[in-house]
């Protein structure tokens, strides 16, 4: 089952703003100050961006190439996961390498690829010891401009994915989040899963996904991102040289439709073959730009993250109503969704749901105490400098940054 209340929304998110303000006192004594950013940017004159981290703590690179297109903007063909196939066919053979000649290369240099897509980027990665980053500039570099799709790669990597769809169709969790975000989600792309809906996805032709890629893989649409034990200088130097054949691209607008408000509670129930219920409760929430933002993060952290956390506490806990039970804030480009999942009885579905709506509105009414924000804000912390540890996560958090905020 899966409820909405929206007109609660931005009320939890004023009323928990304004009790952080006056719940906790700043101690700038505990404060802890982040290291200052070393990252150069540079932008060449076809349009492609290059972003580049200096970090001598490993003799290790993380090479990232990152194309601004995903799932929201596959325009005349939404919901087939053109993007999606397309990340999975980009190392499958370029114009002058098989994709065994990639994967060679690649190993040559005791280097590791992979990639992703999302709502609205596309990432391939590639980590490498530091002297092997000018063949994974090369690499990449060639992916993102010549791959040739291979109509028989093609055939191969379209049952791959079937494969997804199916197993993706047996997990419960899956299942809820996908209704979730379509029950949510009326207009905006974000109804469509990443991957596509099957039916619109077993229409797709090599030829169209060829054509999208040529459209979108434009080198004004493409940001490669370097965190590591590299020279900034000479990774300009190379990706310069190496985009030199490639001129700017005209690249046509896509148009996202914005979700309009929604005016009343959205309830939808669907039967699955499992002995458990899964039950999601959200509401709409601004775009990762808003102010009220940091607050529902926050909030997020201390509804449903941790044995300590009150939705654990009291839900399940102390009145024994579900199995598992966390909270998320999810805050893409566009505006997210501010939820609540848990696993339970279905015969305790009702008193679990009504339990946690009560424990929201007691958020929203009296806002936080001091002890739990500041764990709050020490969890978040620990997560994000946690993230920074590995050089890839340096690299994704500097792409997520920019793609998202230009900053």
């Amino acid at each position: 089952m899966i409820r909405f209340a929206p007109s609660m929304a931005l009320l939890v998110a004023i009323m928990f703003s304004t009790a952080n303000l006056k719940a906790a006192a700043i101690d700038d004594s505990s404060a802890i100050t982040l290291p200052s950013s070393s990252v150069q940017k540079w932008m060449l004159p076809n349009g492609l961006t290059i972003i580049v981290q200096e970090d001598r703590s490993a003799p290790v690179a993380s090479v990232q190439a990152w194309c601004a297109t995903g799932s929201i903007d596959e325009d005349a063909h939404l919901g087939a996961g053109l993007s999606h196939i397309l990340e999975h066919m980009l190392f499958k053979g370029t114009k002058t390498r098989s994709t065994n000649a990639i994967a060679q290369k690649i190993q040559d240099v005791g280097g590791y690829i992979n990639a992703y897509t999302s709502f609205d980027r596309t990432v391939f990665w590639i980590d490498v010891p530091k002297d092997g980053v000018a063949t994974a500039l090369d690499v990449l570099t060639d992916a993102m401009m010549n791959s040739t799709l291979p109509p028989e790669e093609y055939r191969k990597e379209q049952e791959v994915i079937r494969r997804e769809f199916a197993m993706g169709m047996d997990d419960p969790d899956r299942m809820a989040g996908l209704l979730l975000f379509a029950t949510a989600y009326q207009r905006h792309p974000y109804r469509f899963p990443v991957i596509g809906e099957v039916e619109i996805y077993n229409q797709l032709t090599q030829e169209q996904v060829m054509q999208y890629y040529k459209t979108r893989y434009v080198p004004n649409n493409l940001t490669f991102i370097v965190a590591g034990d590299i020279d900034a200088e000479k990774v300009r130097q190379q990706l310069t040289e190496l985009f030199k054949p490639y001129p700017e691209r005209s690249l046509k607008p896509v148009f996202i439709p914005a979700e309009p408000p929604q005016l009343g509670r959205r309830e939808v129930r669907q039967e699955f073959p499992t002995e458990l219920t899964h039950l999601d409760l959200a509401w709409h929430i601004p775009e990762i730009t808003n102010p009220d933002v940091p607050a529902l993060d926050l909030l997020s952290t201390i509804l449903g993250e941790g044995r300590s956390s009150r939705l654990y506490r009291r839900v399940r806990e102390e009145a024994g109503l579900v199995f598992r039970i966390s909270a998320f804030s999810y805050t893409p480009g566009d505006p997210g969704l501010f939820g609540i999942d848990a696993t339970l009885d279905s015969k305790k579905r009702e008193a679990a749901a009504q339990l946690v709506l009560r424990i929201v509105d007691e958020a929203k009414q009296a806002g936080v105490t001091a002890e739990e924000l500041t764990k709050a804000k020490k969890i978040s912390l620990s997560h994000y400098l946690g993230a920074l540890t590995t050089m890839r996560g340096q690299a994704s958090d500097i792409g997520s940054n920019w793609f998202l905020t230009r900053n």
